[in-house]
Formats: structure tokens, sequence, C-alpha cells
């Protein structure tokens, strides 16, 4: 618990420690094997055929190649990856060049292609008249090998990634299992008791910015060791100024406080830019921008912006039959440990249909998609989420009259949403 969790969140994001790490882990691993070469008379035992007839000046050929053709293809893949970014920033959205640096295809390929190079500039530097160290070699080939194939799948990656439909689709694909989540968990804890109603102890922020995520688990472990429900103020994503309270305890410790108000401030992600890509509302904030720039006039794709719509009613799809309350933090025996901030249902549906709607007033085809989203949901939603949609539907009728329809159109578009006419 007393780790920081920023350090542990951003060690995983990024092209510099993931690939970095990879890159040493095989580096580093010719040591032992240069050394069993060195310990062992590789002559006396029964080599493979295709290292019988090795001269020290074939040896360093072979490792002089794959050297070369490692570090030749590193930098050719980031070169891919900044073409990918760009081509991303242009014709989807700009916030997506987050996810793309923390896509485990690129870190993987660029830490194999590193880490290829240094191993075999290793050997290479090693190999002399009087040593030829057979196993490193073998393991050098071995490794290019599974460099090409890195390659292979890392090229497949990257056509898939600047496609927009397969970006539509792993973008609801996070935003499905988050929400299933947040649903399974209210679940679970529906029978959870009540928290304390007095929070008197504040804990404020040392620094402005974007609360990009939360360790749930040791702030847990350190309500449950001091004895105190913790409140937070603010959800993931949200902007916080210095000095202002991030979170509320529900008795004031009674010793060790600064201590405990450091630790808390350890368990809340706060950075300078918002990087929260598993979050709900980034997620969908992420579909609603791709739908958007796809219905703006310089572009002018609404089939892009249907996609978007469609795959993100299908994420909302468990939350309208469900419901999301806030998500509470538990003990074993029901007590409330941390009370967390959410996305409610009501908020959820106003960011993902009101861009659209008022994006889509002159567009009569995506209105009539938006129409059939929110009959879908209206289908399969309870009785509180079929109020809220049917106050998107209204507003979608004004919106589509505003722009002066034919009366055939208008009435069309009414058509598609049954539930209206029904006095659902």
């Amino acid at each position: 618990m007393k780790q920081d969790y920023k350090s542990r969140y951003l060690a995983l994001r990024g092209l510099i420690t993931v690939p970095g790490a990879i890159a040493l882990a095989i580096w580093l691993s010719a040591i032992p094997l240069l050394w069993i070469d060195h310990a062992f008379d590789w002559p006396q035992f029964a080599k493979p055929e295709i290292f019988s007839g090795m001269s020290v000046e074939t040896a360093r050929n072979v490792l002089g190649t794959i050297a070369a053709a490692a570090i030749t293809t590193l930098s050719l893949v980031y070169s891919l990856v900044l073409i990918v970014f760009t081509l991303a920033a242009g014709t989807i959205a700009p916030r997506l060049l987050k996810r793309f640096t923390s896509d485990r295809a690129n870190q993987i390929t660029a830490g194999m292609l590193g880490g290829t190079f240094l191993f075999a500039l290793t050997v290479l530097y090693r190999t002399g008249p009087g040593f030829v160290p057979s196993i490193s070699i073998a393991v050098s080939m071995l490794l290019a090998v599974v460099f090409v194939l890195q390659l292979i799948f890392f090229v497949h990656a990257v056509s898939r990634s600047v496609t927009i439909d397969e970006e539509i689709a792993e973008i609801s694909r996070r935003l499905e299992n988050r929400i299933a989540w947040m649903v399974r968990d209210e679940e679970e804890q529906a029978n959870a008791q009540s928290s304390p109603g007095d929070f008197d102890h504040a804990i404020a922020s040392t620094q402005s910015g974007y609360l990009n995520g939360v360790d749930e688990n040791s702030l847990a472990v350190l309500a449950r060791k001091h004895d105190f429900t913790v409140r937070l103020r603010f959800k993931p994503g949200d902007f916080i100024l210095e000095t202002q309270t991030v979170a509320l305890l529900s008795r004031h410790p009674e010793q060790e406080e600064d201590e405990i108000a450091g630790l808390v401030r350890q368990c809340l992600l706060i950075l300078p830019s918002r990087d929260a890509v598993d979050e709900i509302e980034y997620s969908i904030n992420l579909l609603i921008e791709i739908a958007l720039r796809a219905l703006s006039p310089g572009v002018n794709d609404t089939f892009t912006a249907i996609a978007s719509l469609d795959r993100m009613t299908s994420a909302l799809s468990a939350a309208v039959r469900l419901g999301l309350r806030r998500r509470d933090i538990v003990d074993s025996d029901g007590t409330v440990r941390v009370e967390m901030r959410g996305l409610g249902l009501e908020n959820m549906l106003d960011s993902a249909f009101h861009p659209l709607r008022r994006a889509s007033a002159d567009n009569m085809l995506m209105m009539e998609h938006l129409a059939q989203a929110l009959s879908r949901l209206h289908e399969i939603g309870n009785q509180t989420a079929r109020e809220l949609i049917s106050s998107h539907a209204e507003l979608l009728l004004k919106s589509a009259k505003s722009s002066n329809p034919l009366d055939s159109d208008f009435a069309a578009l009414k058509q598609l949403m049954p539930f209206m006419e029904s006095g659902e």
C-alpha cells in the first residue's frame, strides 16, 4: 500500500517502460548463456548439424546481420507508429493517441527488436578466433525468428488500428467490460450496510489536475485498518484544484493524521492531462468524438457516426437493463469502507445522446438511427430507463421538427419510436 500508485500506473503505459524492460531482459539473458558456453566444453557434446562447421567469420556475419536487421526494423517500426499516430489524429480522434501508446503489440514489438539487437551485439563482441559461443548464436537466431513473427503480428495490428470500424469496436468492448463489471459489482453489494452519516474530516489535494484513477484496494485496506469510511468527492475524469477537498473521512484520525492523509492522496492518481482510457465517461466521449467528427461538414461520413452509435448502444444495454447505482467498497461483514462517485444512468444517457442529437438536426439519416437506438434501448430497459429514454425521444422529435422536415419524413421518424405513440 505504501507503493506510489502513480508510478505503478505509469509503468504500464507508453512506449518507454514496457519496451525498455523487455529489451533489458533479453539483453541480460546473454550473460548466463555466454557463461554456459564458456563453462562447458561444447564440442564434446553432439552439436546440431547447423553449427557443426561454423567458423568465426560465419558466426560474426550471422550475428552482425541479425543485429543490423533488428535495429533497422526497430527504426521502421517507430516510424510506422508515428504515421499511425498522424492518421489517427487526423481521421479518427486525437485522444486515441494515448490508447495507441499503451497498445501491447506496439510495446512488445519495440522491446523484442531492441532486445534482439543488444543480445546479438553482445554475443558478437565476445565471438573471436578462440571462442565461438554456439548456444548464444543459436538463441540469437531463435530471437530473429521470434521478432520476424512478432513483426508480422505488429503489421496486422497496425492495419486494424487505422480502420475506424475496428477502433470503434475496440473502444466499445472496453466500455462494455467496464459497465458490466460495475453492474455486477452493484448486484453483489445490494445488501450492504449504510455508511456513517457524518463526514467531518476533510483531506485536501496538494496538486491540480485530472483524477485519472483510484487505487481502490489500497484505499479499502487503509480505511479498514484505521476503522473509518472514506467518501471520495470526485470521480475519475474530474478536474481537481490544489487545496480542494478530494476526500472526507467519517471520523478524525486519532493519530498519524498527516501520514493517513498522505496515504489517501497516494491512492488517487492526479495527472496534468486526462488519461483514464478505461473509464466509462472517457470511452463514451471517445465514441462521441468520432461520431461528431464524422458528422462535421469537412468529413461528412454519416455511416461512421452510425457505427459509433450502434456500438455505444450495445455498450449501454447492460446499464439500461439493470441500472447503475453508486459503487461502494464494503467489508465482508457489509461495512462500507469507501464511497465512490460514478456516472448515473441519467448522466450516461445525457452524455451519449445529447451531443449526437444536436449535431444531427439536419441529417435525417442519422436522426432515424438515433430513433432506432432509443427504441431498442426502450424495449429492453427497466422502468427508470424507459422514462429517461422517452424524454430523449421527445427532444429528438423537437430537434427534427426545428429543421422543417417534410411531413412524410417526420412521420417516418416518429414511427420508428412506437413507444411514443403508445404513451409508455
